[in-house]
């Protein structure tokens, strides 16, 4: 039996400068951070002879690899060459899906690593973020960018620049005390809105050309962040994180309603910073407090649920039980 653990990831600046079309003519840049909630996947032989599949709350068994409705798993198993093994295959979440966090990104990672795994075979972290976006931008068409996948798949806190397909990470460089104190600065609520980003994403993409000039203030941003984040200037990491909530409310795609400006508003009226992760209106929202407003934020946001979560540093992992 195999088990690999994925972590989810929160972004900061940048953020949809990565999809395939923008980031193939002009290239993009996220910096992001995976956070201490995780995505297990478990595979193990199927002595019946098929595919038995559990995950979210469906279960499928299947004779044919290629029957498996789940499009991340049929495809996971199509690129590792496992399409003849019969196998069981149950995904579980600590936090549900469709929630802004990069979810899908670090399923298909971690059904990656778990299915080499499960084959004795070693696969690099790049490896797996590269077959990993290859499925998601390329064999599926858009359901996301390249950014979930590749920072799920690394972890930390990660600048990575996109030129087409070719992806580049690197380590933000970050003093512990500043580390501590960005952490320190976070808060994480829950609102409950669940909405795939395909949608969003697909007519962000049909527009691209009048939504260029935004996607270039939003990369440009990218870059400050990081190097707000070295100068240890965490009013300014604020700022930026705040900034790029405002520019994408501004691109076309389901971005934006009512309930978007009325927590940013309750969120700045505090002077904090509020963003809604995701290529869509997310189920979560982060809030970066640089001057210590988190009780004025949880008294503003007090209609949500608040979430502990904490920055982690080692991405994807498996291991054979």
């Amino acid at each position: 039996m195999i088990i690999s653990k994925t972590p989810l990831r929160i972004p900061f600046a940048g953020g949809l400068t990565d999809l395939k079309d923008y980031a193939a003519e002009f290239g993009g840049v996220t910096v992001s951070a995976t956070v201490d909630k995780y995505i297990y996947v478990i595979v193990k032989e199927n002595l019946g002879g098929y595919f038995r599949l559990k995950y979210t709350d469906v279960q499928e068994k299947v004779n044919d690899v290629y029957h498996i409705k789940n499009d991340l798993i049929r495809e996971a198993i199509i690129l590792t060459g496992l399409g003849d093994t019969p196998l069981d295959i149950s995904i579980m979440a600590d936090l549900a899906g469709e929630s802004g966090l990069g979810t899908s990104g670090a399923v298909c990672v971690g059904l990656l690593n778990a299915l080499y795994a499960y084959k004795g075979e070693y696969a690099g972290k790049m490896r797996l973020l590269e077959e990993a976006a290859k499925i998601e931008v390329e064999i599926l068409e858009g359901a996301s960018g390249y950014h979930d996948p590749s920072i799920c798949a690394l972890g930390g806190l990660k600048l990575i620049e996109y030129h087409g397909a070719q992806i580049k990470p690197r380590q933000v460089d970050i003093t512990p005390s500043m580390r501590d104190a960005f952490q320190e600065s976070l808060l994480f609520f829950y609102g409950g809105r669940h909405n795939k980003s395909k949608p969003s994403l697909d007519l962000l993409t049909t527009h691209m050309k009048s939504a260029e000039d935004i996607l270039a203030d939003i990369k440009k941003i990218g870059y400050e962040i990081e190097t707000a984040f070295e100068k240890s200037d965490l009013h300014r990491v604020a700022e930026i994180i705040g900034e790029q909530q405002n520019l994408k409310q501004s691109l076309p795609g389901k971005f934006l309603d009512d309930y978007v400006l009325d927590i940013t508003k309750k969120v700045r009226d505090t002077g904090a910073y509020a963003q809604l992760p995701g290529g869509k209106i997310s189920a979560f929202v982060i809030v970066c407090c640089p001057d210590g407003q988190h009780e004025a934020v949880r008294s503003a946001l007090s209609d949500l649920t608040e979430i502990d979560m904490k920055l982690e540093t080692s991405g994807t992992s498996a291991i054979e039980l």
